[in-house]
């Protein structure tokens, strides 16, 4: 530092750093909010967000280390130091940190992203990442304060862990760096306490598994063996009372649809709401009527439910959450943005398997439980090797000729020891249930069973006595 008449003259940068504390405050409050965003975008389970600016006399202390050989460990403070702002997110389990991890990559343009823990070796587990900038131009309308910051100071640090990564994280840091107790140590003794640490680093390793595989169980990340042609889609209700409201669907008229449908809801972004008729026009439906048909397929608040929403939730994403639930990955491919796949992607786990809830019960055991139009083929298969391909034919569902399936159902052979069955997929639930009971129905004696969730939805009539009629 150089004296003018007598009077220390504070550097320009530590000068500079004094006039921005409203400002790096309102870019910490405006880090924490995208964060929050971005996780509740993607249904991620958070149980903390924070982010905070680095106090001056903090940021002096820092910016006027030296290296061992007396030299300023920053040459250029302002540029150098990259935890002006910082934000933590503390998550559950370790995929949602990797999500979460992924998501603020894809985000936004970074500089550095490591965890010190995979060198350290020392049971420290945490991810960091060091911001440049957001990509999105609507985020940057948004987070005007962050975007300044960014440009201005060069990076901010996020860091992204887990329950029990904090928990190690936290304890390790206050007794190592905090605690008298700890420094007043012989170094046999801190060696002691160091050993403890890093088995205690095995019980978070384990910890964060079995958190994971509760997680798992909760919400599957995969479900084998399905597709887009195992999903649940658009079809005829065989129950359905009348014709279907042929009302052209458009932005009017899905917004009162979606006003009737969650009343009590804020409606949500116009926007949004453009980009989910945009994506069920490529889904082809078209009328009120097919997408009331679409929705008949989910109890009141069964998707709600799943998604466990931590804050009140508009009608628009009430309703995307629902469709996504109804189509699943082709809800998602039908996206145009590749961003909103990601999300999609992320939010599918709440929902995905939920309505794999189909067993079938044969003589020599049960199978798995599949989605509905997966178990209309595998009950096609049974009935025809148990009573031939004709015992199978249903008139637009079930034939032996693929040109005799009903269009828009998207038949799928399914290979008999007779020749090929093909059966119609794109089914809603209520339609392939009533397949289910006539298929069932017509292989008496067979001890056949389909349960829904566990419970008997339908069985094979006991076997017709010799000389008795049907």
């Amino acid at each position: 530092m150089s004296e003018i008449e007598g009077i220390e003259q504070v550097p320009s940068y530590l000068w500079q750093y004094a006039q921005d504390q409203g400002f790096l405050a309102e870019a910490a409050g405006e880090t924490k909010r995208f964060l929050a965003e971005l996780a509740w975008d993607a249904s991620i389970d958070v149980h903390l967000v924070e982010a905070r600016p680095k106090t001056l006399a903090s940021y002096t202390e820092k910016s006027q280390k030296t290296k061992g050989d007396g030299t300023p460990k920053y040459a250029d403070p302002a540029a150098q130091i990259h935890d002006c702002v910082a934000a933590r997110v503390i998550v559950y389990t370790t995929r949602a940190r990797n999500d979460l991890a992924n998501l603020i990559v894809s985000r936004c343009s970074y500089r550095e992203w490591q965890n010190p823990g995979h060198t350290k070796h020392n049971g420290y587990d945490s991810e960091h990442i060091v911001i440049t900038g957001i990509k999105d131009s609507d985020a940057q309308q948004r987070y005007s304060a962050l975007v300044k910051f960014l440009e201005k100071y060069k990076g901010l640090e996020i860091q992204v862990r887990s329950v029990a990564g904090h928990a190690w994280a936290e304890y390790e840091h206050d007794i190592r760096y905090k605690s008298g107790a700890y420094q007043e140590m012989t170094p046999n003794e801190k060696g002691r306490v160091d050993r403890y640490f890093v088995e205690a680093g095995g019980m978070r390793r384990y910890m964060d598994k079995i958190f994971d595989e509760i997680e798992e169980l909760l919400r599957p990340q995969e479900v084998s063996d399905l597709g887009p042609a195992d999903e649940p889609g658009i079809g005829v209700d065989e129950s359905s009372p009348g014709p279907l409201n042929p009302t052209p669907l458009d932005r009017a008229t899905l917004a009162e649809l979606v006003a009737d449908r969650f009343p009590d809801d804020e409606p949500g972004d116009p926007l949004s709401l453009a980009v989910l008729l945009e994506q069920l026009i490529a889904l082809d439906v078209t009328t009120i009527g097919q997408l009331e048909a679409v929705l008949s397929n989910l109890e009141e608040g069964q998707v709600a439910r799943l998604m466990d929403y931590p804050t009140e939730t508009t009608r628009v994403r009430k309703l995307d959450d629902e469709l996504l639930a109804v189509f699943l990955d082709r809800y998602v491919e039908v996206a145009e943005d590749a961003d909103r796949r990601q999300l999609l992607r992320l939010r599918l786990r709440r929902v995905r398997g939920r309505f794999t809830i189909y067993s079938l019960e044969e003589p020599n055991g049960t199978r798995r439980p599949v989605a509905a139009a997966r178990a209309v083929r595998d009950l096609v298969k049974f009935v025809s090797e148990y009573a031939g391909i004709q015992a199978t034919i249903i008139s637009g569902a079930v034939s032996a000729n693929q040109a005799d399936v009903t269009p828009g159902y998207f038949p799928r052979e399914v290979p008999t020891s007779a020749g090929p069955v093909y059966v119609a997929t794109n089914l809603t639930r209520s339609h392939a249930e009533y397949l289910m009971r006539k298929l069932v129905a017509r292989v008496p004696g067979s001890g056949l069973r389909v349960k829904r969730a566990g419970d008997l939805l339908c069985e094979a009539p006991p076997e017709i006595a010799e000389g008795n009629s049907a």
